[in-house]
Formats: C-alpha cells, structure tokens, sequence
C-alpha cells in the first residue's frame, strides 16, 4: 500500500523561544528561555524551520521529503497526498505569504494579543515610537496612547477564536505572576512549502512576542521575482520583527512597518457548532480563504464519518482522549498530544471510533463554498455562517 494510502502519524518540533513556557529543568538550565512553540504538522525547510518526521509507519523521513519525492514523480501523486484543493493553492500561489489563525486554548492571568493601527496618522505615530525605543517590554507600563495604536485587546479566554490576516501589525503577551498563554494555531504554509497550512501550538509565560507582522501572497511573489529588493528572504522567514524588545538582533522597524496593511487587524470570529452522527460535535473555529480549523468532540464508543468536506489532506490533532483513525484499509490509533496526517485521497472515507472521551482539532485546505453548505444543512443559520466567514475586526 504506498504511503498516499496510509495515514501518517508525526512527530512535534519543539522550538525555545525567549517568550516560550517554562518547563521544570529546562528553566531551571536556561533560566532565559522555555518552549514557546510546538510544530505538529510542517513541512517547511531551510534555517530556523522544522519538517515533521513521520514515526508511523517508520518511513524514516520527514512530511517534507515525502511531497518532495511524490512531486518529483508528478502532479498526480502529489495531488494523492495533498488533494485536489491543495493542489489547486500551490498552482495558484507557489509563492506564499503568512496568514495565521488562533484559537486560545487556555488563558491565565493577564494575557492578550495586539490588533495593529487602524489609521494612517496611527501608523505614522506608531513608527516615531518604535524609532525612539519608546515601546518597552513591560505591557503593564504602556500608556493609554499606545495601547489605542497597537489596539491592545485583553483580556482574552479559552475558545476565543481569531483570524490574524497578513499585513496585521500584531503580538501576544501573557505578563506577571501565575500568568500563560496556550494558542493552537494553524496558518499558510509559507514559501515554497509543499504542504499549505502549518499546524502548531504557541506558549507565551511572563513575556510577549516580538512586534511584528507578516507579509502577504503578493509581496512574497514579487520578492522572489526581483521586483522587490528587501534584504529580507520572506519565502524562508516571513516573520519581520519591528521590534524584539532588545531581546535579539535582527529587528527591522522599516520594512516591518512598511508592511502593514491598515485594511487588516486582528478578526474576531464566532465559531459554529453542530451535532454529527453517533453523538459526535464538530465546531469550525476559523475558517478563510488559506485554512479551516474545526474540532471535534466525540463521547466514548462513538463512531462517526466525516463528510468528504474540502477535497483536502486533513491534520487531525488529539487534545484529549483517544481514538482511531480509519479510512479505506488504513487505521492509526492517536492519544491525547499526538498528530495525524491523513492525505488527501483517503477524505472520502474518513471514520473516527472514539476508544474514550476524545476531543480533536482538524485542520484542511477549505472549499468554503462547501463548508457553508454543509453547516446549513446541519441546521447553522445564514447569520452564524456569514459570521465565521467574515468576522469583524475585533478592535
């Protein structure tokens, strides 16, 4: 059986980062760092980015040299892999910027994102700060004005839902005692990636992320095609740090500022829960042109197939639980912290058996028209689905 008609489990990437949670020992060694992301489902390459190795079956390679491989044997068996939806998005964008969602899984303490300048005048104001170091580190010192600039929002909670579109000046913060911050977070694949979405978890403990913003489709393109001269390699990093708080070097105020869109900022979204077969609940949290991010919650002994919705792979992350996978003649059975990836071919017969009470977040590339009629005949209103498709800015 080749590997487009197996279902694939991944191994996580931990990345340390200034801002990450602090895990026991390795605070207790580093004292300056903690584990800030977990990448679930990647194939991304080059410096400073993580390609999942794939431990079931023990192929001993990564997701990234395996579309590598199956693009070397054609479009078709690429499109095996990735599915027709996916396929379309790499034909039609082989260039990408950075669009990213987030679903706050857990909030303590005094936690919140940034939302960006709504204006020019705000823009110009925001760039005189950052010129004169006038941001610091400590969000409990901003002042009124530059809270107004940045469009600080807090305090944020559990199953809050957000689509943070590129051009969005933006960070997170989770900042004084007993506070942290747990984000699943599903975006583009960037660059030259194989793989269209890139599935993580972020972790921010007494700190905040670097100011920074993400550059668009277009943008990227142009950079690779020569009409854009940068200095900044936005197909390997699409991340433009503003300001890092003195933390690090590498920050770039002007080309960073000079990305922002003001038409973008953070999108609050309403996400739309209904009731599948068997007794199983599917919420699609975040849905865009990019991604779609649904969870599913499944009792013990339930038994549910999933409508082959997008035409798509699909990311299936266990929260809690377990359960297995099956689809045609493959079976992989994922606990609580484990991924699975599920290609492409294999959407038309996706069934989960719940082992007990399961909770799994599923990310895809979305046919949205498909998506809107599905949540209609599960019983959504037209107003709950106009609202998950296009969310109002959230400041």
């Amino acid at each position: 059986m080749g590997v487009a008609s197996d279902i694939l489990k991944l191994e996580p990437d931990a990345v340390i980062k200034p801002w990450g949670l602090r895990h026991g020992e390795l605070w207790q060694a580093r004292r300056t760092a903690g584990v800030g992301e977990l990448w679930l489902a990647s194939a991304q390459t080059g410096p400073d980015n993580f390609a999942s190795r794939i431990v079931e079956p023990p192929l001993g390679i990564t997701l990234a040299e395996l579309l590598g491989q199956a693009a070397a044997e054609g479009e078709d068996e690429l499109g095996r892999l990735i599915g027709p939806r996916g396929l379309a998005v790499l034909k039609a964008s082989p260039h990408r910027g950075k669009t990213e969602a987030w679903v706050v899984r857990e909030a303590q303490g005094r936690a919140g994102f940034v939302s960006g300048p709504r204006t020019f005048d705000q823009l110009a104001r925001l760039e005189e700060l950052v010129l004169e170091k006038a941001i610091g580190p400590d969000v409990t010192a901003w002042s009124a004005e530059v809270r107004d600039l940045l469009g600080v929002i807090e305090p944020v909670r559990g199953g809050e839902a957000f689509v943070v579109p590129c051009g969005t000046l933006h960070t997170m913060f989770a900042v004084g005692q007993e506070s942290a911050l747990v984000i699943d977070e599903v975006q583009q694949g960037y660059g030259r990636s194989l793989l269209p979405t890139l599935s993580k978890i972020l972790m921010v403990q007494g700190s905040l992320l670097s100011l920074q913003v993400h550059p668009c489709d277009e943008t990227v393109r142009q950079a690779a095609a020569g009409e854009l001269k940068l200095g900044h390699d936005l197909e390997a990093n699409p991340t433009v740090r503003v300001t890092d708080f003195g933390r690090r070097p590498g920050e770039e105020p002007g080309l960073g500022l000079s990305l922002v869109r003001l038409d973008g900022g953070l999108r609050r979204v309403t996400p739309v829960e209904v009731a599948l077969a068997g007794g199983a609940r599917v919420g699609v949290l975040v849905a865009c042109a990019h991604f779609v991010k649904s969870r599913l919650v499944l009792p013990p002994k339930a038994a549910c197939e999933l409508r082959p919705l997008h035409g798509s792979y699909r990311v299936l992350h266990c929260v809690r639980g377990s359960v297995r996978i099956e689809a045609d003649r493959s079976s992989r059975r994922v606990s609580a912290g484990e991924t699975a990836f599920v290609p492409g071919r294999l959407e038309s017969g996706l069934r989960l058996r719940a082992e007990t009470d399961c909770e799994l977040l599923d990310d895809a590339v979305p046919d949205l028209a498909g998506l809107a009629e599905f949540l209609k005949e599960a019983g959504a209103s037209l107003g709950q689905i106009e609202a998950l498709l296009r969310p109002p800015r959230a400041v």
